[in-house]
């Protein structure tokens, strides 16, 4: 959540967790449902324009963050391209209608920003990770590169909506086991 954020999402609490929006919720259960693991809100950071900021969710075995916006203002884009670039990190901003990919890790020359953010499967290490068009598909858990692995948000056309937990489930149909039961 950063400073300046005139939106207030509907408080909910999700697995004891005390959560500022339902959206929030709804991505802590998707990254459930893939099995990937996170922390709620665990660091406060100081960027180094003097504004305090605590990314939503910390994905521990990823290593990377993911804010969540119910819209994307100009100054989410600022905010999370200052953060990334202050912590040499990857982070995911997502509301309902679109997923950026902001990284620097696939950039010797700056950071990348891209709306095009890509859900893997790894056969290596059977774990699911987040990677974007621009830069590499490497898996983030093991760090192998196996070429595109198993993309699968936009395959098919299928988009993930946080608010229908059945597009989920219409996605677990196409991949079958790869992702965890419900």
């Amino acid at each position: 959540m950063s400073r300046g954020d005139n939106l207030i999402g509907v408080p909910i609490t999700y697995k004891g967790i005390n959560m500022r929006s339902k959206l929030e919720s709804k991505v802590a259960t998707v990254l459930d449902i893939l099995n990937i693991k996170w922390e709620y809100e665990p660091k406060l950071f100081l960027l180094s324009n003097g504004i305090y900021y605590k990314p939503d969710f910390y994905l521990t075995e990823l290593k990377m963050w993911i804010e969540v916006k119910g819209l994307i203002l100009e100054h989410n884009k600022k905010i999370s391209t200052l953060f990334v670039q202050d912590n040499k990190t990857e982070l995911i901003l997502i509301s309902n209608e679109n997923w950026l990919w902001f990284s620097t890790k696939d950039f010797d020359d700056g950071i990348c920003i891209d709306d095009n953010v890509q859900i893997g499967f790894c056969s290596k290490c059977n774990k699911y990770f987040f990677c974007s068009n621009l830069g590499s598909y490497h898996c983030r858990n093991c760090n192998t590169h196996e070429g595109d692995h198993d993309l699968i948000r936009n395959k098919f056309n299928k988009e993930i909506d946080f608010y229908n937990i059945n597009s989920i489930k219409e996605i677990k149909e196409i991949y079958g086991n790869c992702i965890s039961e419900l």
